[in-house]
């Protein structure tokens, strides 16, 4: 009898172990905190795929990762060291600075970041975030899908009608074992058009299995030449200060109709792609100032691939001043070659003033030329 009552209990108890187990999306990401605070030090190779949208463009890399926590450093709360397949660069990044290492000539420079947005590139694109964060505040819905060895969490956000991004999904599929993400997948669409972002991370180390250090990165390097970055120095537009070659160009509401430029008025000329977020951010601004100053200014746009998308994207954000067509031979004569790019050009047609993206300049140069204090 007592057998019979010891078994039921033992039954009993795993029947309430497997309950208080259940896996859904708060055990997962609970399971996932509980692992990745325990990861002092990693190191993988990586496969990254990005394809952009508005463009046939891919972008196919390969490379190697190595990741120190480091709780003291404000920008990433790690250091890391990284290396692009068939790039001939290494990249350090530790305490602030980012060191780009040449082997083949033993050459180094330095240069401060102190912004997460500016480690993105040269280097930090090897570096995955979610190995020690998942996001736990900004996506609008979260379900978990499982497979035999890993679970995988479908995170869904809202529509970013600022930027025209929608249908923003990214999934983490997590290793069943020790809640490692080996696979990190992003798509969103930006006016139907669709990007796609995947990077899969295998020959993974933690902790006591990796023999690598920041340090000993920086020891590699650390009697080599330091050179200092050449600055990029922006060459003076030719059209400045020149009178502005007589231009048409079709209405991009009406091909049939074409507009001359320069006016016979002060214009702000906005040069701006579909594809660009910075461009579509500043529309608003744009249209306050033909608000602010509706007799003294004229304001133009000028857009040149995607017109159809462009078309949907001016009904869209119903952008009250005039957009024209431009071309690779007009980019050529405005040296446009970034984007957003404004221009002033007074009412002699004269091209007085550049700007690389919008700025608050605009407006006082505005007032300045039209005389108002």
């Amino acid at each position: 009898m007592k057998k019979i009552v010891l078994v039921l209990i033992t039954a009993l108890a795993v029947i309430n172990c497997k309950e208080e187990q259940k896996v859904d999306v708060e055990y997962v990401i609970n399971k996932f905190k509980e692992f990745a605070d325990k990861r002092e030090k990693v190191s993988y190779n990586i496969h990254a795929i990005d394809s952009f949208a508005n463009s046939d463009e891919v972008s196919i890399k390969n490379g190697f990762a190595f990741i120190d926590r480091n709780d003291k450093d404000t920008t990433l709360g790690y250091s890391f060291y990284s290396k692009i397949d068939d790039n001939p660069t290494e990249y350090v990044f530790d305490k602030g600075v980012r060191f780009l290492i040449s082997k083949s000539d033993k050459t180094y420079e330095a240069e401060e970041r102190t912004n997460e947005v500016a480690l993105r590139r040269k280097g930090g694109d090897m570096v995955v975030k979610e190995i020690f964060h998942l996001d736990t505040i900004f996506y609008k819905s979260v379900a978990l899908n499982e497979t035999d060895k890993n679970y995988v969490l479908k995170y869904k956000y809202k529509n970013d009608s600022t930027l025209n991004i929608s249908n923003y999904a990214t999934s983490v599929e997590l290793t069943k074992d020790n809640f490692f993400p080996i696979k990190i997948t992003t798509t969103y669409e930006i006016i139907g058009n669709r990007s796609f972002n995947q990077m899969i991370l295998n020959n993974v180390k933690i902790n006591e299995e990796t023999n690598n250090s920041i340090e000993g990165y920086k020891d590699e390097f650390k009697h080599y030449k330091l050179i200092q970055p050449e600055k990029e120095e922006r060459q003076v537009n030719p059209l400045l200060t020149k009178d502005l070659p007589k231009i048409d160009l079709p209405d991009l509401f009406n091909s049939n109709e074409t507009i001359r430029l320069p006016f016979d008025k002060l214009t702000l000329i906005d040069f701006w792609e579909v594809w660009c977020g910075y461009c579509i951010v500043a529309f608003p601004e744009v249209e306050n100032l033909k608000n602010k100053y509706p007799t003294q200014l004229k304001v133009i746009g000028i857009v040149t691939n995607d017109i159809v998308k462009a078309k949907e994207l001016i009904k869209l954000k119903k952008t009250p001043y005039q957009n024209l067509i431009g071309n690779d031979e007009l980019k050529k004569t405005f040296a446009v070659n970034s984007w957003p790019r404004y221009f002033l050009v007074d009412k002699n047609g004269i091209l007085i003033k550049e700007y690389f993206g919008f700025t608050e300049q605009i407006e006082k140069d505005i007032k300045e030329i039209i005389k108002i204090p």
